[in-house]
């Protein structure tokens, strides 16, 4: 079995400024806002991850529907949440099955632009049928034309919202800018800081921490933005504590087959460690994004950030045990009735 978690003024000035989750049917509306991308996906599942240079034939092959916003926003949907998709994608053929996709999962797909002559994102991804482990190749494509203009001049994009989720997977300059407009309306924002921003992309998003109202970095993440070696729960509490300094509110630091340390600011209560769940891990491509989708759902209904954690763990552990991306996340109606009941 594997053990599988699925799994920046002055400080005071600042957490005064971040939004924290309304409660449920206040601020006007409860939307969820996903500003990022769309990839189709091309998946091989084999014995062993190829070496440089090295060929392996594959036991089976799927084509399916990824991209991390898109993954987050199809989460949180299945959920039950209302959720509005900001995206771009081609004019092939891709990009029209896309915007289907969207449809039949619910997902409004007004602000999804489909941009002449470029063609649709595209991830490859070879899985270890083994280990469950996966590597990764995007070609981001028309994701790579997302421009600020694309959530801050759509007309309505942001109305009615209660939480934005961006992620580091479309121009930087966008996401920093959606965030900051959000930020400015009342809005939680939360940054899914993945993949990885290189040096000098961390020095540009530290200025824009103080539009972020949650930031959820991995353990690697945490350390390129802090300095600090992130190894457990009480390097990841440093690490959180450190990126607040910053000016960012909350922050979750999800730790691999240890879980997540939940900090939310001083004023909102203590670190939290959510552990991780020992399932049969089939296929771990999306999980992550699973988790931030079902926990932007669970604080859009009021919870609390430690108890949204707790709730999305359940579900991205879920997911973890079929094969695929989107296709491997749970329905409202495959997870446990007590996840949707009302608890702070």
């Amino acid at each position: 079995q594997f053990l599988y978690f699925i799994g920046s003024m002055r400080r005071a000035q600042v957490l005064q400024q971040q939004q924290k989750p309304a409660a449920a049917g206040a601020g006007g509306g409860d939307a969820v806002v996903v500003f990022g991308s769309c990839f189709l996906d091309y998946v091989a599942y084999v014995e062993a991850i190829p070496k440089p240079g090295q060929t392996l034939g594959s036991e089976s092959f799927a084509k399916g529907f990824g991209g991390k916003g898109a993954n987050q926003a199809v989460m949180a949907a299945r959920l039950g949440a209302n959720v509005r998709m900001v995206a771009c994608v081609g004019s092939d053929g891709d990009g029209a099955d896309y915007i289907d996709n969207f449809k039949r999962q619910g997902v409004d797909t007004r602000f999804v632009r489909r941009l002449e002559g470029l063609t649709t994102g595209l991830a490859m991804i070879t899985v270890n049928v083994k280990t469950a482990e996966n590597a990764i190749v995007i070609c981001p494509n028309a994701a790579a034309k997302t421009a600020p203009a694309h959530l801050t001049e759509a007309a309505g994009a942001l109305d009615g919202a209660k939480i934005l989720v961006c992620q580091h997977e479309i121009p930087l300059p966008a996401t920093l800018a959606a965030l900051e407009a959000a930020h400015k309306r009342g809005i939680y924002t939360i940054f899914n800081t993945a993949p990885a921003p290189s040096p000098a992309e961390v020095e540009k998003i530290k200025p824009s921490l103080r539009y972020v109202s949650l930031i959820c970095p991995n353990e690697h993440e945490a350390k390129l933005m802090t300095g600090i070696d992130v190894t457990d729960f009480n390097t990841a509490v440093a690490a959180a504590r450190a990126i607040q300094k910053l000016g960012c509110r909350d922050v979750v630091v999800t730790l691999g087959k240890q879980g997540a340390c939940v900090v939310p600011a001083a004023d909102a209560g203590e670190p939290t460690h959510v552990r991780g769940l020992k399932v049969k891990a089939v296929d771990t491509t999306g999980a992550g994004d699973s988790f931030v989708g079902s926990m932007a759902y669970f604080l859009s209904k009021g919870d609390t950030l430690a108890v949204a954690c707790r709730k999305a763990n359940v579900c991205a552990a879920q997911s973890v045990t079929r094969r695929g991306t989107q296709s491997s996340y749970p329905s409202r109606s495959e997870l446990p009735a007590e996840l949707f009941t009302a608890s702070k």
